[in-house]
């Protein structure tokens, strides 16, 4: 089975889900709420680069 390219898109919101994932692995102080707060930051950024 032929395996599709991912889209550019697809591999940022993957790199930004696992950086997140990662840093709140390593800071016992980020709570959930700020962890989704700066996803948030993060992904509207990504949808202004898209919209220019």
């Amino acid at each position: 089975m032929e395996k599709k390219p991912s889209q550019p898109e697809t591999e940022r919101f993957k790199h930004i889900l696992i950086e997140a994932y990662q840093r709140g692995e390593l800071s016992a102080n980020i709570t959930a709420k700020d962890m989704v707060q700066e996803l948030a930051h993060q992904l509207k950024q990504v949808f202004k680069e898209d919209n220019k």
